[in-house]
């Protein structure tokens, strides 16, 4: 008896494992079919611009849509059916690894004398949603490695420091979305090396240089040592403003100057000086 139900449960549980498949195929067939219609449509309307705006706006033009039975037939399966798969899509997954779980399982107890897993279909149904977070979870973390794979080459190529500079990968990160690896430099001073051609945040594009040239740079402009601290930086920057302001200087050459002094001030910020003492070793 135990026999006869172990092989109606694994019958029962195939042909609905291949019911259920057949039904995922066909389900994104359709979605990726009237996907690309939907697409065609798009570029249509994006290519006729306002005319197409106006047509659809013309009670005369949905007229002879509604006559078109099979175009507005098309335009409504376009719209929905994108939608609509989807969400069968991800129903049709979860039943077709709860019920299969449920059956084939049950067939190797009476089979093989395994226990059940889970008494009822309930506990297949969570078993099913926390395989999903696994995969998510999983999924995150190859995202993430992969990310630290990439800067970690990038912090090769880029040189001069160990990796052992940073305390941990997000303050690495943090480093190369800021120092843009090879000088485009977002945040900190950034408008000032677009608005006046200074190196300082300029674009790796246009020969930026990496944080450290740019740091050591920075330090020139001003006139103080590469390891100034922030109050040393501060009195350098307020006794050249004060000699190159173009109220006071009126010498050519001294705007641009000014101007130059401002971004290196700009760029040799608090978390500037701290970045560039962890990577130099400087005291």
């Amino acid at each position: 008896m135990n026999k006869i139900l172990g092989y109606f449960y694994k019958g029962l549980g195939k042909f609905l494992d291949l019911l259920l498949t057949f039904l995922i195929v066909i389900v994104n067939i359709a979605v990726d079919l009237f996907s690309a219609v939907r697409r065609f449509f798009l570029y249509i309307i994006s290519m006729g611009g306002c005319l197409i705006i106006f047509l659809l706006l013309n009670p005369f033009a949905w007229r002879g849509l509604a006559r078109n039975e099979w175009l507005s037939t098309l335009i409504v399966l376009a719209i929905f059916v994108p939608i609509l798969g989807n969400v069968s899509e991800s129903f049709l997954k979860y039943a077709h690894y709860v019920v299969t779980e449920f059956f084939y399982d049950r067939a190797d107890h009476y089979l093989l004398g395994k226990e059940n897993e889970f008494e009822n279909i309930s506990g297949y149904g969570r078993a099913y949603w926390e395989k999903k977070e696994r995969e998510r979870i999983k999924a995150e973390e190859e995202k993430r490695r992969q990310r630290e794979e990439e800067y970690r080459q990038r912090f090769e190529d880029f040189g001069g420091f160990t990796w052992t500079t940073f305390d941990d990968f997000s303050q690495f990160e943090e480093f190369f979305r800021q120092a843009g690896y090879g000088g485009f430099y977002e945040n900190q001073g950034g408008s000032y090396g677009n608005n006046y051609g200074g190196s300082y945040g300029g674009s790796s594009s246009s020969g930026g240089y990496g944080f450290k040239d740019q740091y050591e740079s920075a330090c020139d402009t001003l006139g103080v040592n590469y390891t100034a601290d922030k109050y040393e930086i501060k009195l350098a920057y307020r006794k050249m403003a004060k000699k190159y302001h173009p109220d006071l200087n009126k010498e050519e050459g001294a705007k641009e100057k000014f101007q130059k002094i401002n971004a290196a001030y700009e760029f040799l910020n608090d978390t500037n000086v701290e970045m560039y003492k962890k990577m130099t070793g400087a005291n």
